[in-house]
């Protein structure tokens, strides 16, 4: 290895194996080796020195996930893909970007930005997380609502195969039917099947003008109606975020602010339009209105970009915030057709009582994708495995409502055990022959999304 990208990259050190070993979900396995390529080739070089001695490999990028998708379970290979971290090309005559895995995604949106183009998918995470875990996971963000998540903007890929193989999916075009759709299976696969080594991404024109607005509410129904009235009013806005009474309180304290809300405010929407400033302006009256009609105690639009960015500082603090209630939470990032959330929040109050546990929420409520935080107190056993008893619970309740486990996280190993609970025996199956397919030998990223 090597020799293959170069002494400096190959890496051994305790600091390193422990670091690449574990994400954001502070679980995982040291590495045994940690290598940092750089580019297709050299990518290919050790994958194949991989599956030469069968040596199992995890591909990483940011290091963001919530569900493990991105270490190692039982050591093996880690190799990063920090150094290609490139924007290669915008090409504004047919509204695309290329970009290697590894380019921060607020990057590609402030690049983007300044030549009057936009690249709508905005996780939480946007500064720090990358493209390449983005387009794994088929990352999502407030956004999602109007422009759809990360798949909705991935037109081709450059893929390194578990045998070493590059292969090329898609491309520049909008249209493509040639064959089996390659560029999507490999969207949202988790670094199962290959490792992606550069990106093709639609864009859209940046629209002119945006307008956001605070609404805050006595309760989680009321927040609800205020998102079924804004649809029934027919706006489709480009956010639309729910944030608990819990959520609030843990924001503030860890700010120590006391104005992001009014006393005993029970929810708080974040509503943004965006496009033509005449549309805009009837569509954020029209968005006021809904919340009126559903009962908001206040409503604050914001009167320029500084104010706009405050309103949405409550929910960019949101991760952080939360650990002044615990610092272990379960971060389950559950999804429900829209017209069900008020169903949603009915479990998560059972499971507060049922297994006495404390389950701040908040999230897109325009897609219905609600993050659930399960926390728990450090030590505490017994709370430990409440908290385990009440996420299967938890997912059971979200399948029976017709929704899903993950809209975003994926599944990594930290959900494999649940799949069962969405996924038929024979779903299941078909996709491990997918998998097989792509990695006879099961070397790349094992262990994850199938329960073994």
């Amino acid at each position: 290895m090597r020799a293959a990208v170069g002494a400096a990259h190959v890496r051994t050190d305790d600091a390193s194996r422990e670091t690449y070993g574990a994400d954001a979900l502070n679980r995982g396995h040291p590495a045994d080796v940690v290598v940092c390529p750089d580019g297709a080739d050299e990518v290919s070089a050790v994958m194949r020195l991989c599956g030469q001695y069968r040596v199992p490999l995890v591909p990483r990028g940011g290091g963001t996930g919530y569900t493990g998708g991105a270490v190692p379970l039982e050591g093996g290979v880690v190799l990063s893909l920090e150094r290609m971290n490139r924007i290669l090309e915008i090409d504004e005559q047919n509204l695309v970007v290329v970009v290697e895995p590894n380019v921060i995604t607020g990057t590609v949106q402030e690049a983007v930005e300044r030549v009057g183009l936009f690249y709508p998918p905005d996780p939480a995470s946007l500064k720090t997380s990358v493209i390449g875990g983005n387009v794994a996971e088929c990352a999502g963000g407030p956004r999602a609502f109007k422009y759809g998540t990360t798949k909705q903007f991935v037109l081709g890929l450059q893929a390194v195969l578990p045998n070493g193989d590059i292969v090329e999916t898609g491309g520049k075009c909008v249209k493509n039917v040639v064959g089996y759709d390659l560029t999507h299976l490999l969207v949202g696969s988790e670094g199962t099947l290959a490792i992606i080594t550069r990106i093709i991404l639609r864009l859209v024109p940046k629209p002119p003008v945006q307008s956001t607005l605070r609404a805050t509410f006595s309760s989680i129904e009321g927040a609800v109606q205020a998102v079924s009235n804004v649809i029934g009013n027919r706006v489709v806005p480009a956010a639309v975020e729910l944030i608990d009474g819990d959520c609030l309180e843990a924001v503030a304290a860890y700010l120590n602010v006391r104005s992001l809300a009014p006393p005993g405010t029970g929810a708080l929407l974040l509503l943004e339009v965006d496009g033509l400033a005449e549309s805009v302006t009837e569509e954020a009256a029209r968005c006021e209105r809904a919340c009126r009609d559903a009962g908001a105690t206040e409503i604050l639009r914001a009167r320029d970009e500084a104010e706009r960015q405050e309103l949405w500082r409550v929910r960019r603090e949101l991760s952080p915030s939360l650990k002044t209630i615990s610092p272990i939470k379960f971060n389950h990032d559950v999804v429900v057709p829209k017209g069900r959330i008020p169903e949603l929040f009915g479990i998560v109050d059972r499971l507060k009582g049922e297994f006495r546990l404390r389950i701040p929420c908040f999230g897109h409520a325009g897609d219905g994708n609600i993050h659930v935080n399960i926390m728990v107190t450090p030590g505490d056993e017994a709370e430990m495995h409440r908290a385990h008893e009440a996420e299967r619970v938890l997912f059971e309740g979200v399948v029976a409502l017709e929704g899903s486990i993950s809209g975003e996280h994926g599944i990594g190993f930290a959900k494999a055990k649940y799949l069962p609970i969405e996924l038929s025996a024979q779903t299941i199956a078909l996709m491990k022959r997918v998998k097989d397919a792509f990695d006879p030998e099961g070397i790349l990223n094992p262990g994850k999304i199938f329960p073994e």
